[in-house]
């Protein structure tokens, strides 16, 4: 009971932070997301060098923070798009440090820490981009967002754990079911049936597409970051949130949905 009061409250201040910061200011949000790539790219970084070895984790701050920051001033009218133009020395950053640095696998060590931008900075600002997709920051469509990622992971858990039989993919996650699976579309979907009678934003294809696509690739994202944790053997990415472990064990189903969201209202929305 202790377990399940914590992972409750733990939730409950989890989404209240990241919901607060979407309707308080662009601002406020956007600090949400670099704090999140932040701890997220130090928790891939500890789980990386637990089997790989020493990375050079500053420059992966460095650049997928860059990033990250010029995409909302760019976003927010206060750059011109040519200052993109200072990401490439950072991308080089890595290999130069190696040049130097000398040792053996510079290689693997290069791939990796660009591994930590690639896989959580850049969904990130996918994720900020979604809410700014018709030149103003809205919050009613990131909002949605987080109510079909969070809607899916509710229904596949119930459903998984009420009538799962039937393993998705036991090699990786033994624990997730076809059945949760369908369920978690299911519950989606209605989310983003409701989300539209709501909103009135984008139209109700737009919407159930939403759906689709997070159920899909945020199970993608889920299972992705189990098989980083069970390569290196850890279960959890980190224990920043009590009860619910690190925050990507949070945010992979939103690292792979992010851009796939973002792509459909820029197409369609």
């Amino acid at each position: 009971m202790n377990n399940f009061l914590q992972r409750t409250l733990t939730g409950i201040l989890f989404v209240g932070a990241v919901a607060g910061s979407i309707f308080i200011h662009p601002i406020a949000f956007f600090l949400v997301c670099l704090l999140v790539a932040v701890i997220g790219m130090l928790e891939l970084g500890r789980l990386l060098e637990s089997k790989y070895g020493r990375l050079n984790i500053f420059s992966a701050l460095l650049l997928g923070l860059t990033f990250q920051i010029l995409v909302f001033l760019d976003t927010q009218g206060y750059i011109e798009r040519s200052w993109y133009v200072i990401l490439m020395p950072l991308v080089w950053l890595p290999f130069v440090y190696e040049l130097f640095k000398g040792g053996e696998n510079p290689f693997q060590r290069i791939a990796l820490t660009l591994l930590l931008p690639v896989y959580i900075s850049l969904p990130l600002s996918f994720l900020f981009l979604t809410g700014c997709v018709n030149g103003t920051f809205q919050a009613s469509i990131l909002l949605g967002f987080f109510i079909l990622v969070w809607c899916n992971d509710s229904g596949a858990y119930v459903v998984g754990v009420t009538i799962g039989k039937h393993k998705l993919y036991e090699r990786i996650s033994p624990k997730k079911t076809w059945e949760g699976f369908f369920g978690g579309v299911v519950f989606t979907m209605i989310a983003g049936f409701v989300i539209f009678k709501i909103t009135g934003i984008a139209t109700l294809p737009v919407w159930i597409a939403a759906a689709l696509l997070v159920s899909v690739f945020g199970t993608i994202g889920d299972l992705v970051e189990s098989m980083l944790k069970r390569n290196v053997g850890i279960k959890d990415s980190g224990s920043i949130l009590p009860g619910h472990g690190g925050v990507l064990d949070r945010f992979d189903a939103v690292l792979f949905a992010a851009p796939m969201i973002f792509a459909l209202f820029v197409l369609f929305g």
